[in-house]
């Protein structure tokens, strides 16, 4: 089939020009591809999404008007020329480590005797959902958290060491974290933008890096005690082996004594009976006894003993019975 499309004037005359059909079809074709591109490109730049946790602003560049805060989950629609600007609602925390990973480096300050230290801290805020508008209206590019908190935080550190000795910090880290809070508390109450927008949750001082110098002194402080409490311990020891030795030497001695007022006791008790036996007189006994013992000590030593014929001395009287 062929259709009459256009005239064409050629002369005085006209001339129509047939259209095939295919052709026609192809532009239709082509028309609804482009109707659909466009279609889906305004819905991809006028519809947006928040997610769940996070808040939102349109802003319309055109009309230089932000809107109310939008909480997700959310869809909606919007100028295809606005934008979103999106933030967590959620607990936000903001690291000033020594090492990464973090957010900041350590914050460096001096005590008030002049020694250098590197403070890690961790200050944790929110913002409020209801006032992200003011929010961006005064931080369009969300650097709030860089330009105020941070900023500040480091300021108030520094300050609040500077009123402390090395060794009050280390003493007093809790005290001291309480402190830099309530300053930065303070700080963030009295900025007209920031009080109604943030809220700070705390501020923790989690490490404190002394100089390698600083360290090395205390590490020698520490063995030093050390030494001298072990040196104490063993001073100790010694005194209370000797009391126990001295006191087993008593005990031995007080048992050597009483076993020879035994043995004497014993001795007498012999005497006596040899004494009435051969109806001697005391001293004789005595003296035959302990030459008696001479004798088996001795004998128990292997000693010569030299004996002697004639009219020689005994060298043992042995007493006779009646003198």
């Amino acid at each position: 089939m062929t259709r009459w499309y256009d005239e064409e004037r050629v002369g005085s005359k006209k001339k129509r020009l047939p259209i095939d059909s295919e052709v026609l079809s192809m532009l239709f074709t082509i028309a609804g591809i482009a109707f659909f591109i466009v279609l889906v490109t305004v819905i991809l730049f006028a519809t947006y999404n928040v997610p769940f946790g996070k808040v939102a602003v349109v802003v319309d560049p055109m009309s230089r008007t932000v809107s109310r805060p939008i909480i997700g989950p959310v869809w909606g629609l919007k100028a295809p020329w606005a934008y979103l600007i999106v933030d967590d609602i959620g607990v936000q925390a903001v690291d000033m480590f020594f090492e990464p990973p973090r957010d900041f480096p350590a914050v460096t300050a001096l005590t008030r005797d002049g020694v250098q230290i590197d403070v890690d801290i961790t200050v944790r805020y929110r913002i409020i959902p209801d006032k992200f508008d003011v929010l961006v209206q005064n931080y369009p590019a969300l650097n709030y958290e860089e330009d105020f908190i941070v900023a500040n935080a480091r300021q108030i550190v520094r300050e609040v060491i500077s009123n402390y000795t090395m060794q009050d910090i280390l003493e007093q880290r809790a005290f001291i974290a309480r402190a830099i809070e309530e300053r930065l508390t303070g700080v963030i109450k009295s900025d007209p933008v920031v009080a109604q927008c943030v809220e700070l949750l705390g501020v923790n001082v989690r490490n404190i890096k002394l100089p390698d110098s600083i360290i090395q002194a205390i590490n020698d402080k520490i063995a030093a005690q050390q030494r001298a409490l072990k040196a104490e311990y063993e001073r100790q020891a010694s005194l209370i082996q000797a009391n126990a030795t001295a006191q087993a030497q008593v005990i031995q001695a007080q048992g050597q004594a009483q076993a020879m007022l035994e043995l004497a006791r014993a001795q007498s008790e012999s005497i006596r009976l040899i004494a009435n036996a051969t109806a001697g007189a005391p001293k004789e006994v005595i003296s035959y006894f302990f030459q008696l013992e001479i004798m088996k000590q001795l004998a128990q030593s292997k000693a010569t003993i030299i004996y002697t014929s004639g009219q020689a001395v005994p060298f043992i009287q042995v007493p006779q019975q009646g003198g």
